[in-house]
């Protein structure tokens, strides 16, 4: 990832695809249309808004399905934003869950932010897409809006709909699904999109309140913000794109210097700077891909040498006895015991 770069919690994108999937879609033609494959996607921590647009597109295309965003966020439950999705789910009430959504809302996605906007009837949670270089479907913005009720209903145990749904998009042919899952009719062509809540039911109390809890899962929170904020190093940098081009043997040096708009030198004097050689980080990073996928039964040990660019299985196999003094097949089998 480049600095300052739009990217989106992998947590997310998989649920997308999952989603997808459910509904009778592919996983390798879903990932082809973005430019994807199969050993990236299941190693990547972070995808650019770019990449996680292309599989929105896929997903819309493959379902043909014209409410795939608001049936997406329909099915969100706290779990599919891990850490965040727990933080909130033990808050004391829905006005300070959606505080701490403000706060970290990065962790699950850069590609937008919620502005609460406080009225005499209610707080209106209005959401800003932040999209890369290619435009949001209106779907992605219906997920959002369809996952806030949704993640509202699970956490308090009660039948909510807000009082007003207000969204950009022009009116749909599916206008009952907006009014059966919103529980009221939208504004379409609206000037911004967002849900009004009332203060009412912005204090209900969160079933799974636990003040304690809350603080443990919000310490995690914090230092994975902290770490997030602070991966612009150019080690860091190296490192994702060694993850993202693995199985492409001309991944070298020179290859990720180009991706990095460095010449080779200057990539080595700012890995040196950071204590680090280019060897030693595509070493490093190739064994333990080396140890996950192995460990994978699913996974056919000929197409592991292939996700980690080796020419053939034969060098594959010599790589992985030096580092672990076992064949591939020796260690599959100790660790399915």
């Amino acid at each position: 990832m480049l600095e300052n770069e739009i990217t989106v919690s992998a947590n997310w994108v998989k649920s997308l695809v999952l989603f997808a999937e459910q509904a009778g879609c592919d996983r390798h033609r879903l990932l082809d249309s973005a430019d994807l494959t199969l050993d990236v996607f299941n190693n990547l921590q972070r995808f650019t808004m770019d990449e996680t647009v292309k599989l929105w597109g896929a997903c819309i295309e493959e379902t043909g399905d014209p409410c795939f965003g608001l049936h997406l966020g329909e099915k969100v439950r706290p779990a599919t934003f891990h850490i965040v999705g727990y933080t909130l789910m033990n808050s004391a009430n829905l006005s300070e869950a959606f505080d701490k959504l403000n706060q970290y809302q990065r962790l699950i996605s850069d590609g937008g932010v919620f502005q609460r906007l406080p009225t005499s009837r209610g707080v209106w949670l209005v959401y800003h897409p932040r999209p890369g270089s290619i435009p949001f479907y209106y779907h992605q913005i219906d997920a959002v809006l369809a996952a806030v009720l949704s993640f509202s209903r699970w956490v308090t145990g009660e039948v909510l709909s807000p009082i007003d749904v207000s969204l950009a998009r022009e009116k749909p042919a599916c206008i009952d699904e907006y009014r059966r899952i919103f529980g009221v009719e939208p504004v379409f062509d609206a000037e911004f999109d967002g849900v009004l809540i009332s203060h009412e039911t912005l204090a209900l109390p969160l079933l799974e309140a636990d003040e304690e809890l809350c603080e443990v899962h919000e310490s995690h929170a914090r230092k994975r913000l902290i770490e997030l904020e602070s991966d612009n190093g150019v080690k860091d940098k190296v490192v994702n794109l060694l993850r993202r081009y693995m199985s492409n043997q001309d991944a070298g040096r020179a290859f990720i210097a180009n991706k990095l708009g460095l010449s080779e030198k200057s990539l080595q004097r700012k890995l040196a700077e950071e204590g680090a050689t280019f060897q030693g980080l595509y070493n490093d990073l190739r064994q333990r891909l080396a140890l996950d996928y192995v460990s994978d039964t699913a996974i056919p040990l000929a197409e592991v040498a292939l996700m980690l660019g080796f020419s053939d299985s034969s060098a594959f196999y010599r790589a992985f006895k030096r580092w672990t003094g076992n064949t591939p097949g020796d260690y599959r089998g100790s660790t399915a015991e």
